[in-house]
């Protein structure tokens, strides 16, 4: 498929912001067993887009002076991600350190694309979102910074602001802590709305899995060297991004559908009623469509979907719901693809995903509970996985300029995975962000709106 051109970003300036000199104590941070699994998988990448109707030196003398003042105060309280992810050679396990000085990288550019289309719901070329994305450069083989930010300026348009944050450091939750927190300290000049808390001995490790996963890393070759690089894209690719809406009236037929057929199937067994929540059937309806419009393999004829759940409230004793870093847990379901692409296909899905769901909460939760090995081998079949939530409220982050018109995960292009998230128009339902190749988005597409029609009322 040809692709088109790249429009033009022009990069205005390129700095280093840090938490004001002598504001925070060398600090280190181990990783915990959610942690660790993360420290080979890419960095998430996120856009914001805003609706900003000024010119590019009204921006540059009134808006990024604030923003580079806000996010320096922020970086005081969320001062890991101006650190960065370290496996020295004398040490047995990679940290997160935190130095005096330490920053990140802030990039300000100019953008001549069309904002309106560039933030919509369409298919749009996956190459024009990189470079709106910040990369994040390596100090050393064994020393990457944890985050970057870019804000590019569309002139009497609007803002995108890009994300680029280690996955070993924060999870979705903890990410857009610091987002939120930003944006909040932008508008309001100081105040921080709720600290972060980075107490990691509330995480224990009796199973000593951090262990076991760096043996695991030994095993596949993966070594301290090239363990911390970041993957991020370095050529074209032949993909588009596109949102699509679940609307709530969608999500209550499938529900009501879905909770039918399991009831007429459980009803001889004392099993209690399944929660069909609007992620469990959005998830699977979304499943059932992928994997027909990316059509049948043959020669494996299982799918796999995999996700994260939020587990801070799961751990023994609880953590705070502002602990920073990462705590999710994983959930795993494989089906048969014939059963998936039946005429019952979508309520076998939400039956399989909500009982794993099921399983997965009942679980002594002390990691993913899944060994990497284990984990690896399901690559060479087909796994579908799912990024974000929204439960995560992407779009309350309001710099003052009101609620994002668009958020976008742009790192799915690279892993395959569907993002989640609420409505950008504040409506009940859900937004799902795919990155295909155009034939496949356009079959999908097909899908996604037919398939509805024969669920029944």
């Amino acid at each position: 498929m040809k692709m088109e051109e790249p429009y033009r970003v022009m990069v205005l300036e390129q700095s280093q912001i840090s938490p004001s000199q002598g504001s925070v104590p060398r600090t280190s941070l181990h990783l915990t067993p959610f942690d660790i699994p993360w420290l080979c998988l890419p960095p998430v990448e996120r856009l914001f887009f805003y609706k900003f109707s000024y010119s590019t030196p009204h921006f540059m003398d009134t808006v990024l002076p604030n923003l580079k003042h806000s996010l320096s105060l922020t970086l005081q309280h969320f001062y890991p991600l101006a650190g960065n992810l370290t496996w020295l050679p004398h040490s047995s396990k990679p940290e997160i350190l935190y130095v005096d000085g330490d920053s990140i990288t802030f990039i300000v550019a100019e953008s001549d694309y069309d904002f309106n289309s560039l933030c919509g719901y369409h298919a749009r070329d996956t190459n024009n979102f990189y470079p709106l994305v910040p990369k994040l450069e390596p100090i050393s083989e064994t020393v990457l910074p944890l985050l970057a930010l870019q804000v590019t300026i569309f002139p009497n348009s609007g803002i995108c602001i890009g994300i680029t944050i280690s996955h070993a450091v924060a999870d979705g939750k903890s990410s857009n802590h610091f987002m939120k927190s930003w944006a909040s300290i932008y508008k309001s000049g100081s105040i921080l709305e709720s600290c972060p808390v980075y107490d990691r001995t509330m995480i224990t490790d009796p199973k000593e899995m951090v262990t076991a996963y760096l043996k695991e890393y030994e095993a596949f070759n993966i070594s301290r060297q090239n363990l911390i690089l970041p993957n991020t894209f370095t050529s074209r690719i032949d993909k588009v991004l596109a949102t699509f809406v679940m609307g709530q009236s969608e999500i209550e037929r499938l529900k009501k559908w879905a909770a039918k057929w399991t009831t007429e199937k459980n009803k001889k067994t004392t099993e209690t009623p399944l929660n069909l929540s609007a992620f469990v059937v959005t998830c699977a309806y979304v499943w059932v469509c992928l994997i027909k419009a990316l059509g049948a393999n043959v020669d494996k004829p299982r799918e796999h979907c995999i996700f994260v759940m939020e587990n801070r409230a799961r751990v023994k004793p609880p953590l705070p719901s502002t602990y920073f870093g990462n705590c999710l847990g994983l959930c795993q379901t494989t089906i048969n693809t014939i059963d998936l692409t039946n005429e019952d296909g979508v309520v076998v899905a939400a039956e399989a995903i909500a009982k794993g769901i099921k399983t997965t909460r009942i679980r002594d939760l002390r990691g993913w509970d899944i060994s990497l090995a284990d984990l690896f081998a399901l690559t060479s079949e087909r796994v579908i996985s799912v990024a974000g939530s929204p439960m995560l409220r992407v779009y309350d982050t309001d710099f003052g300029w009101g609620r994002p018109n668009k958020v976008d995960v742009i790192s799915i292009s690279g892993t395959g995975a569907i993002s989640l998230s609420e409505r950008s128009d504040g409506e009940a339902g859900l937004e799902i962000g795919l990155s295909l190749k155009k034939d496949e988005m356009e079959a999908f597409s097909s899908l996604f709106s037919e398939t509805i029609k024969d669920i029944p009322q």
